[in-house]
Order: structure tokens, then C-alpha cells, then sequence
């Protein structure tokens, strides 16, 4: 370059300093050239001399290597450019500020060429002129290096075909919605390189509940359209916008909308980026088939973080930034992470949308969907968030999309011990079965009875390794994974498929142990609840966690509230505590629980009460004291529960209180070897630990469910086992009660 005319680009300012130097000033930065020599050249470039004609000018002023020396260092630092070429300045400026040169533009925009589509009732008026002012070249779409639709709603039936079109032709598009309070501007699909409009559509559908409800009602099998609003100004400033990214793209420049959405809100001007993942298993572009059944490998893996919620490999913080990405209403499997609560930083609730996992078929559905959001908690915010995130993306992850592995067969025509009954996970009993028309008219999502499933009726099956027996063994694809039917063409309901067990982690064994844990701790609270076993309270005070005595004095004096806790721990020996908080005055108490487990005492007894500070919300009261809870069954317990009618729920006076060194340690620092320990607790029992490996390819969360037949689920399940069995071994009762004994009021969270 340097023996060619030179000038500076078009976006730099140079100030001279006399005596000091050289300032290079841009929109958003500035360098500073020191030395009298940077002085001297920089007044010499003005795009009419070359560095050689430059150096004959200050000859006996300053040595040539010192001019050629800053020349090439300018040139190095990209300053300099040749001469201006035929293109107005701020023009130049436009493109030298975003780091192309303007030679490669101007060939790009004189060779290359974009198609443009309508698709709706998108005002596309401005969008052939916006593109003509940028110097962009517009025809018909055969031949064309880039397609612009723009669209009213990216759900439009119509863009499906264009998606199909630009794969085959291996052709790049920019979608565009210009109307709606919202402007939307991209992604820009590149095909082999971003996730598809499939891929797009797929998250979108999934994030607008309601819309997917009322498509599912309507006549028209299409969510209704509801980015209605739009001005001249702000849809000709969409076509604006699209017009400069497609330059950009022509032109090389890096646009930040390949794979990504940009939305623009009019109202407030906030801006965010969405990015989009390509689904390895998506139906248009997808190149990943369905992994083969293999057996499940496990590593070692260090506990590195062994404070707030649990044990991790990495700490809050780092989860965090690496699957942040997957918060967004428009590309996100999580649709935001909103606070509910920062009790004055004590306490973190924050919730990560609705509940996609429960089957909203029915209005009254869709509102306990939409109420059902996954939450998350933590002594800190970001443990809160992350908590929530994880949460979401487990639901998320344990939803049957059609490319699961699964063998349609008949529960007789499977090898002994091939297949697993479901009624000896979900353990409903013989007078349940027969009751079930009458128990189903209840109105209670979570306590509902399938039909009994008969060994010849065939329905799907999906592989679980068991890490017991080291081989898979098969469990109805209906209970390990929500929204699934007996068979593609049989919709009957067979099993009660549920989160129990289902856990996210930053590793593969992190989340079993997280998943065994949740087991551990319903089939404890399922022997206290149902039997209503007298249990011991807990000295909180001596579990060296001072937050929860801070937690307790606060929950007095703002919430006018005591709480307390008690040790579940059943015959498995791992820590199990529930935490009860209940209103010191008026008659309806409006008593609330939180459950914890896991291998650390301290860290099961903070799960507790994080867990019932997150259940707080349910009995939140507006200002005149009403309940704002519209669930029948928290309702009745919030209003009619107190610790008098429930005696269970206080510590049992004639047993000593619960010490931190009443339990001893447990867990080795190790996931792994703790994981063994889990096994061996169990296997002890003739019980045995299956796992599903349920991680997306398209979110890479490591997310498992865990399975233990014969452990209890909290809900009301009632068939013989260790409901009525461990109480009796414990001495906890002196004989099993009967089914009619159990406590009538059923688990309702």
C-alpha cells in the first residue's frame, strides 16, 4: 500500500499536539502517537502523496527509516487505507468504522444482488428503495446471493417453504418482522452454519403458550397474529435497518444477526440479541441421527463448590455465563429469569417462565401452566437464577419431541427383567385403580390415576441404563418423559410421567446425584405426610449456618412468621429435613413447607428453607388480606391447616432435637464415589438406580432422570412397599396402617 497515495480512513479525526504528538480520534476510541516525526507525517497525508513522496518531502528534516518506520506503523495499527475511492465520506466513514474497506464494498454491491418477499401484511414499500440507497442491487430470487422476507409474524405458515427453498439452493435469507411494538431484524440464516427457520420456530411455538393453546382450539391451526402494531415510521425504519444488514452481509462485514435476532421495543428503545442454536435434530436442517443405545460412562469429578444449594463442579457464576444464552422469548428454551422475591437480600426466588412439561388441553390447564412456572432459589442472586435456569431447562429437556429412542411392544412380549412394570415406579394401589374414574373428577392435576396397564397392551418403551446391573432396561416412554402418549396412535393414559428425578448439573454425575436426592426426599416425605409420623425437630442453631438464624428473625419481624425444621431422614440414612414457617396471629395460619436431601446435612437443611421461603409466595395476600392463590387444593390448605389439626408438622416433644452431629459425613468430595455410595445405600434395600440421559444435543446442560422402583413418590400413591413397611422397621409406628388410615389430605405441591 505504501507506494500508492495514502490517506487516513474516513472515520478517524488526527489532532496534532504540538511537542507531544499525534491524537487518532474515532467514535469510540482514541490512541495517542508520541514524537515529533508522527507530527510531521501525519499533515503529509491528505491522499495526494505516497510514502515515498512523503519521505522526498521531509528529506533533511527526518531520516527516511524514522517516516517509513511511523508509516508502517500507522499502517499496522489500520489507520491508514489508499486513497478515498469514489464514495462520499460519510459513506466511508459508515464502513471504515465497522472494519471493511470500502474497495471491497463497492465490488460487492456492483456484483451482487438480493431478492426481496412479502409474506403477510408487512408494509414492504420502503424496503426496494431502502436497499437502491445502499447501493444494492434487487431482482428476482433465482440468482440472488441473499433473500430479504419481510413478514408480519415469523410463524407465517409460508415461511416453511422459503426455509425448504433456501436449504435446497444452500442459499443465505434475512427474515425481518416490521411490525408489532417490537421490530425484529434477522436471524440470518446461513445454511450448514445456523440453525434453520424450523430450528427458529420450534423455540417460538414452544414460548408462546398461550398462542399454542389457542391454535390448538381454533379454526385456523395457526397461532393467532398479534404484532398488530405498526406506523409508517417505524416499519419504513425496519426496512432501513434490513437494507443495512444486507449490505453488510454482501459487502463481508460481520452483521451480529448471523444466527441471532435482534429485537428493537419502540416504546422504551431496549434492544437485546437472541442467539439461535441449531437443533442437530431438527426435521429441515438436522445432520445428528438418534445417538444408538450405549452403555452410560461415568467419570470422576471433583466437588468444587460446596456452598450455597449443593455441590457443584463450578461455581453459580460460570453456569451461568456459559448457558445464559438460552434465556430469550424468541430463541430461548428458557423464556426470561425474572426476581419474585430478594427479601432484602437474605433470600433469592426468581422464576423462568411458564411450565411447558404439564399438558394444558383445557382453559383451566393452561392457568395452572401458566401459574406453574419453574423457580429457582438461593441464599444468593445469582445461585437464584441459576437455580431457575437449570429448572427450565430440565422441563425442557424432558419433553418428547419424536426423535427419543423407543420399541413399541406388549409388557408380556418383553425377556424377564427386561422391562419394568410401571405401577412398580408410580406404585398406585389395587383400590386406587379400581376408584380411578371417581378420584379423577377431583380437580387435581397431581394427583391423578392412569389406567391400569395390562401386560398385553402394547405401548412404548424407552431404554434406562441401570447402574446396578450395568445394562438397560426398559420403562414406558409415557412415565419418563412429559407429554408423551401410550403410542404414537394411542393417546391413553397409562402412566404418571413427572419431574421426580429429573435434574440438570454442570456434569453427568452432578445431576444423578441431584436426581437421587429428589427421590430420596419425596419417599421421606411421603412416610412423614401419609403416615403423619411424629418426627424430631431440628437445633438449627448447631448446623453452624448463622443465614438461617438471620433468616428466622426476619421472617418475625417483617412476616410476622416462625419457622422451624424437621429430620425426615427415613432407613436410607441420607439427610432428609422439611422446613415449616406458619403466621403467629390470626386464625388461618397459611402454613408453608420446603424439602431438602443430599449426602451434606448442612447443605440438605439450606435446601429446606431456601425451598420454603420460595413457597412463601403461595400465601401471599392482597391488600385486603385475601389470599391471591386460586388453586383449590393450596387454597384449602392455606386457609383450614394449622399446627393443631396437623400435629405432624411441629417436632415430636418426646424425641431430642436433631444436632448437625447427629449426622454423620457422608459425601467424599468426589461425584463419582458419592454416587457409589448412593448405589450401595440402595442396593442394600433390593432396590437398584436406573438413569435416562435426557441432555439435548441443541443445549448441551448435562440433564438426567433418575429412577429407583420401590422409592415413594410424595404424591398420593398407596400401593403396599415402604409407605407402610419402613415406618414399622423404624419404629416409627407400632404396626402398618391401612390404605383408609392415611392421612386424606393428599401432597399438593
Amino acid at each position: 500500500m505504501l507506494n500508492k497515495k495514502i490517506s487516513f480512513k474516513a472515520h478517524l479525526h488526527v489532532e496534532i499536539i504540538p511537542g507531544e504528538g499525534v491524537l487518532i480520534l474515532s467514535e469510540e476510541a482514541a490512541k495517542a502517537l508520541h514524537g515529533s516525526t508522527y507530527e510531521k507525517v501525519v499533515t503529509l497525508i491528505d491522499g495526494q502523496r505516497s510514502a515515498d513522496e512523503i519521505v522526498d518531502v521531509l528529506a533533511g528534516q527526518v531520516h527516511a527509516a524514522k517516516v517509513y518506520y511511523v508509516l508502517n506503523d500507522m499502517q499496522a495499527k489500520g489507520y491508514l487505507v489508499e486513497s478515498m475511492p469514489d464514495m462520499p465520506r460519510d459513506a466511508a466513514a459508515f464502513w471504515h468504522g465497522s472494519g471493511v474497506e470500502v474497495d471491497a464494498v463497492l465490488v460487492a454491491l456492483r456484483s451482487k444482488r438480493v431478492s426481496v418477499q412479502i409474506v403477510g401484511g408487512a408494509d414492504g414499500t420502503a424496503m426496494v428503495p431502502a436497499l437502491k440507497a445502499m447501493g444494492v442491487a434487487v431482482g428476482p430470487l433465482d440468482g440472488a446471493d441473499l433473500q430479504l422476507v419481510l413478514t408480519d409474524d415469523y410463524l407465517r405458515d409460508e415461511l416453511a417453504a422459503i426455509n425448504a427453498v433456501a436449504l435446497q439452493a444452500n442459499r443465505p435469507w434475512l427474515l425481518v418482522r416490521s411490525t408489532g411494538r417490537e421490530l425484529w431484524l434477522g436471524p440470518l440464516f446461513q445454511p450448514g452454519e445456523t440453525g434453520c427457520w424450523a430450528c427458529l420456530s420450534q423455540r417460538l411455538m414452544r414460548n408462546r403458550a398461550v398462542h399454542r393453546f389457542a391454535a390448538e382450539k381454533n379454526s385456523l391451526g395457526r397461532p393467532p397474529l398479534t404484532a398488530l402494531g405498526a406506523l409508517p415510521a417505524t416499519q419504513a425504519a425496519a426496512c432501513q435497518m434490513a437494507a443495512v444488514a444486507a449490505a453488510q452481509f454482501l459487502s463481508g462485514a460481520d452483521t451480529e444477526l448471523t444466527g441471532k435476532v435482534l429485537s428493537l421495543d419502540w416504546p422504551t428503545y431496549a434492544s437485546q440479541t437472541h442467539v439461535l442454536v441449531r437443533h442437530p435434530h431438527c426435521p429441515a436442517c438436522g445432520t445428528v441421527e438418534i445417538p444408538e443405545m450405549r452403555p452410560l460412562l461415568l467419570e470422576p469429578g471433583k466437588a468444587n463448590f460446596v456452598r450455597d444449594g449443593g455441590h457443584r463442579s463450578v461455581p453459580p457464576e460460570k453456569t451461568l455465563q456459559k448457558y445464559l444464552h438460552l434465556v430469550s422469548p424468541i430463541t430461548g428454551v428458557v423464556r426470561m429469569l425474572a426476581p419474585v422475591r430478594r427479601d432484602e437480600g437474605l433470600a433469592h426466588v426468581y422464576m423462568a417462565g411458564h411450565n411447558n412439561a404439564i399438558k394444558m388441553d383445557r382453559l383451566v390447564h393452561l392457568k395452572q401452566g401458566l401459574r406453574t412456572a419453574s423457580a429457582g432459589k438461593g441464599v444468593s442472586e445469582v445461585q437464584a437464577k441459576v437455580s431457575a435456569l437449570c429448572e427450565a431447562v430440565e422441563r425442557y429437556s424432558g419433553e418428547l419431541t419424536g426423535g427419543e429412542m423407543r420399541v413399541t411392544r406388549a409388557f408380556q412380549d418383553w425377556p424377564d427383567g427386561e422391562a419394568i412394570h410401571p405401577n412398580d415406579v408410580m406404585r398406585y394401589s389395587e383400590w386406587q385403580y379400581s376408584n380411578r374414574d371417581i378420584l379423577n373428577q377431583k380437580i387435581s392435576h397431581f394427583n391423578k390415576v392412569p389406567a391400569p396397564l395390562t401386560a398385553s397392551t402394547p405401548i412404548d418403551w424407552t431404554p434406562l441404563w441401570s447402574l446396578t446391573a450395568q445394562r438397560h432396561k426398559y420403562l414406558p416412554t409415557q412415565l419418563v418423559y412429559f407429554r408423551a402418549s401410550a403410542t404414537e396412535t394411542d393417546k391413553s393414559f397409562y402412566s404418571m410421567g413427572c419431574s421426580n428425578g429429573n435434574a440438570s448439573g454442570n456434569t453427568l454425575e452432578e445431576a444423578i446425584l441431584q436426581g437421587f436426592f429428589e427421590l430420596v426426599e419425596r419417599d421421606a416425605v411421603a412416610m412423614w405426610w401419609y403416615n403423619r409420623l411424629l418426627k424430631p425437630a431440628v437445633a438449627v442453631d448447631t448446623f453452624g449456618e448463622p443465614y438461617l438464624l438471620v433468616l428466622a428473625d426476619h421472617y418475625r419481624q417483617h412476616y410476622q412468621r416462625e419457622m422451624w425444621a424437621l429430620d425426615l431422614t427415613t432407613d436410607l440414612g441420607i439427610p432428609v429435613f422439611v422446613a415449616v414457617s406458619k403466621r403467629m396471629e390470626g386464625k388461618e395460619e397459611h402454613i408453608v413447607v420446603g424439602l431438602g436431601c443430599h449426602l451434606d446435612a448442612r447443605i440438605a437443611l439450606q435446601r429446606a428453607f431456601a425451598e420454603m421461603n420460595q413457597m412463601l409466595g403461595m400465601a401471599h395476600t392482597g391488600e385486603g388480606g385475601e389470599l391471591s392463590i386460586e388453586d383449590h387444593e393450596t387454597l384449602a390448605w392455606l386457609r383450614h391447616a394449622t399446627v393443631s389439626n396437623q400435629p405432624y408438622l411441629v417436632g415430636d416433644p418426646a424425641q431430642p432435637f436433631t444436632r448437625f452431629t447427629d449426622h454423620p459425613v457422608q459425601h467424599s468430595g468426589d461425584f463419582l464415589q458419592d454416587i457409589g455410595h448412593c448405589r450401595s445405600i440402595i442396593e442394600a434395600q433390593g432396590m437398584e438406580m436406573l438413569v435416562l440421559d435426557q441432555t439435548r444435543a441443541d443445549v448441551k446442560m448435562p440433564v438426567v432422570k433418575v429412577v429407583v422402583p420401590g422409592l415413594r413418590h410424595f404424591w398420593a400413591r398407596f400401593a403396599p412397599g415402604r409407605l407402610y413397611d419402613v415406618p414399622v422397621k423404624m419404629g416409627w409406628l407400632p404396626q402398618a396402617l391401612r390404605e383408609d388410615e392415611l392421612n386424606p389430605i393428599p401432597v399438593f405441591f
